[in-house]
């Protein structure tokens, strides 16, 4: 289930009109921005690893970001090539309360240039110290808690695979505290499970039926039928 801030981002890249740079804020007790980016990220692809889209975070033993970090390093390179695929790249970067200064006043240019083929996400708790050179030059907005859009950081993970066929399938997700996401899961572990394969016939395979599931899922078919062609 979308919730009312990514519609209005979807809406906005349909039109053409996305802003560059973005900074969510969000309540640190009640709202997973790691969640959040995952349920937006099914909107533009069916993939979980898309060349178009980065995630960024700090090292383990960093403090914060700096110059030398490998996300920072790949933010940069990220930024060198235009979109392959999607209409543009997208960068969603963590923990933006802990870009450095020196970070911050070496990404003041690309903040302003990044154009229209890029669109930086930062992220960072509410109340935290931002710097003003981020919050000066980006859209701020603020993620709903997710209580508020039925989505919860409590509910049990399934192991998906136990699954081997769609009727258990089902049984499982009628189970679950939230059925849609949980389908969407299974769809996401699908995918993630044909890529460690390295079989083109495979991923060839997979992506037909992707098509034939949002195409049923179009259609209004049931989840059944929507589900089946996975355990062909």
């Amino acid at each position: 289930m979308l919730d009312l801030v990514q519609t209005a981002l979807l809406k906005k890249l349909k039109e053409e009109s996305l802003a560059s740079l973005y900074l969510f804020t969000y309540n640190a007790e009640t709202t997973d921005p790691v969640h959040w980016v995952e349920s937006f990220q099914k909107e533009l692809t069916p993939l979980a690893d898309h060349p178009d889209i980065l995630k960024l975070s700090k090292g383990p033993k960093e403090s914060e970001y700096k110059v030398d970090s490998a996300a920072i390093k790949d933010f940069l390179a990220f930024i060198s090539t235009r979109p392959l695929q999607l209409t543009k790249k997208f960068i969603f970067l963590y923990d933006a309360q802990d870009l450095s200064v020196i970070v911050s006043n070496k990404l003041l240019k690309v903040f302003e240039e990044l154009g229209s083929d890029y669109c930086l996400m930062l992220f960072a708790p509410r109340n935290t110290s931002l710097l003003e050179t981020v919050l000066s030059r980006a859209v701020k907005l603020s993620l709903p808690d997710q209580s508020e859009t039925g989505l919860t950081l409590t509910d049990e993970k399934i192991d998906f695979s136990t699954i081997s066929s769609p009727q258990e399938l089902l049984s499982v997700l009628k189970e679950s505290d939230n059925d849609l996401e949980a389908e969407k899961k299974y769809i996401e572990y699908a995918i993630d499970q044909c890529l460690k394969k390295k079989d083109y016939k495979a991923l060839s395979d997979l992506l037909q039926t992707l098509k034939d599931y949002e195409l049923r899922s179009t259609f209004n078919n049931s989840r059944l039928s929507r589900l089946t062609p996975f355990f062909s």
